[in-house]
């Protein structure tokens, strides 16, 4: 005697209800702001913190090279007090989930996005240099910049989150290789609340 095989349900047909996308992208940049916050306490630098943080919240996984990498971009630059390095950061994540591997590839994406990555972070923050960013008053019992790693993840993460809409809104005049994106082109941007 066989027995009859129980039928499985097939995943594609099974109806779920739809997820907001943006209450999922608003959950990612407030755990990226979390994980920045908790790696500082521990000890990261910013671009450190940065770089594991908005990793973790896309759930994407990171060699121990590239993050040791960022290491040397903290405090502006090994503590040079030059541009900061959580946005460093951000743009090593660009790099990473936009790059190229060979000149025959396409520059022009990574590149735009690295320069969107600037205009938000300046607008943010006023500027883009650690000795601006850096809250003048150092308190004894807050940790240095705790509020520039959450917000800073912030940034980084919407843009993250944000990057294949706003590659596919650049016109196609736009998308040339060697490009220098300064101004950047009016663009209809729409970023995420």
């Amino acid at each position: 005697m066989t027995e009859e095989a129980i039928p499985i349900a097939d995943p594609k047909e099974t109806k779920t209800p739809a997820v907001d996308k943006a209450a999922q992208a608003a959950e990612k940049v407030l755990l990226a702001a979390e994980r920045a916050q908790a790696y500082k306490l521990r000890g990261y630098h910013c671009s450190e913190s940065i770089m594991r943080a908005c990793a973790e919240a896309l759930d994407v996984r990171l060699s121990d090279d590239l993050l040791r990498a960022s290491c040397g971009f903290r405090g502006g630059g090994g503590g040079y007090m030059d541009r900061c390095g959580v946005l460093e950061a951000g743009c090593m994540l660009i790099g990473y989930l936009y790059g190229r591997l060979t000149p025959e590839q396409a520059d022009w994406g990574y590149s735009y996005l690295v320069c969107v990555l600037h205009d938000r972070f300046k607008e943010h923050f006023g500027s883009i240099y650690c000795r601006d960013v850096m809250p003048p008053e150092r308190a004894k019992d807050a940790p240095v910049c705790i509020r520039v790693y959450a917000e800073g993840a912030e940034v980084v993460m919407r843009l993250l989150l944000e990057a294949q809409q706003l590659l596919d809104a650049l016109p196609p005049e736009e998308r040339k290789n060697g490009r220098l994106w300064f101004p950047l082109p009016s663009v209809d941007q729409k970023p995420l609340d």
